[in-house]
């Protein structure tokens, strides 16, 4: 963060620059529908979800002041707007993602960024967040990342699906799949936590706030024990396979191929059959299931920026 100190102390600290409050609600909203640059990270959340965590940092613009009393100075002085806003925030600890990033001018942009950085990495820190993310969709940030501190961890990539065709899955003895439950997340919680690092891993809060928007979430169940999951939404063309987990100690079962052709089978059902998903580009496991049923990688590749924030 040595660059956004320096920022910070040539250009100083815009005015009122602060942590998000609820009312600052409609600002933020028309800051992201006319900013020069924003970001909105894939998830299940709204922006206005995260005002009030540590790491969502707003800058307004100035107050401006007239000598006019007129009724027209009035009426056009727009008290409360906002020049840049930037939420990072965990979901669980300690990775934080960078949810919301929007700047109003494109001239001071690299300057914003790196003023709410400053400002939010330490309150990241005070809550135990050691690594920060963000999946730069729009290619804007990339070239000021790297003077921040970030540096490239991953890629990802999009594989596509657009037949009904199903390979032959072998029985798994002992399993069987169903429809999430509300008290399953904990359980899907800690399997996250034996299965990713950190960075990737999901809440039993997120899960909660992903069920009533998906368009499919099962477990299975190996001997009643839950084993793994698949989580998936509705996209522009069809659907989206947005989650699937099997427990470590469990690959090599055949448990996955068995979730993934439940799952692909329900989409057909509903008659969707365009089907797209995200993994890792190093992940070579998935991608050979993946591959099995034949899903195609698009090419279309997306950067994973990682701010490592010692404790």
């Amino acid at each position: 963060m040595e660059l956004a100190n320096l920022w910070v102390a040539q250009h100083g600290v815009p005015d009122g620059i602060r942590v998000a409050v609820k009312s600052d609600a409609g600002a933020i909203l028309q800051l992201l529908q006319t900013a020069v640059y924003t970001h909105l990270h894939a998830d299940w959340h709204l922006p206005g979800d995260w005002i009030g965590a540590p790491g969502f940092i707003v800058v307004p613009k100035p107050e401006r002041t007239t000598n006019s009393n007129s009724l027209t100075a009035v009426l056009f002085q727009k008290q409360g707007d906002m020049v840049a806003c930037l939420a990072a925030t965990p979901d669980p600890l300690p990775a934080a993602w960078v949810r919301v990033a929007a700047i109003g001018q494109a001239e001071k942009g690299e300057a914003l960024l790196a003023q709410m950085m400053a400002l939010a990495v330490p309150a990241l820190q005070k809550q135990g967040v050691t690594q920060l993310a963000w999946l730069t969709v729009d290619p804007w940030p990339n070239p000021w990342l790297p003077e921040l501190g970030f540096y490239r961890g991953s890629q990802i990539e999009t594989f596509v699906k657009e037949d009904h065709k199903l390979p032959e899955v072998a029985d798994v003895p002992g399993l069987t799949i169903r429809q999430v439950y509300s008290t399953d997340f904990a359980a899907l919680e800690e399997l996250e936590g034996v299965s990713f690092a950190p960075i990737w891993r999901q809440s039993a809060h997120a899960l909660a706030v992903a069920r009533p928007q998906s368009l499919s979430f099962d477990v299975a169940l190996l001997d009643d024990e839950i084993v793994a999951y698949q989580l998936s939404a509705p996209s522009d063309t069809g659907a989206h396979l947005v989650r699937l987990t099997v427990h470590p100690e469990k690959h090599g079962l055949g448990i996955g191929s068995a979730l993934l052709k439940h799952a692909l089978e329900y989409y057909h059902r509903k008659g969707y059959y365009a089907v797209s998903l995200n993994t890792q580009v190093e992940n070579i496991a998935s991608q050979k299931l993946y591959l099995k049923f034949g899903f195609a990688p698009s090419q279309q590749r997306l950067p994973i920026w990682i701010l490592d924030i010692p404790q």
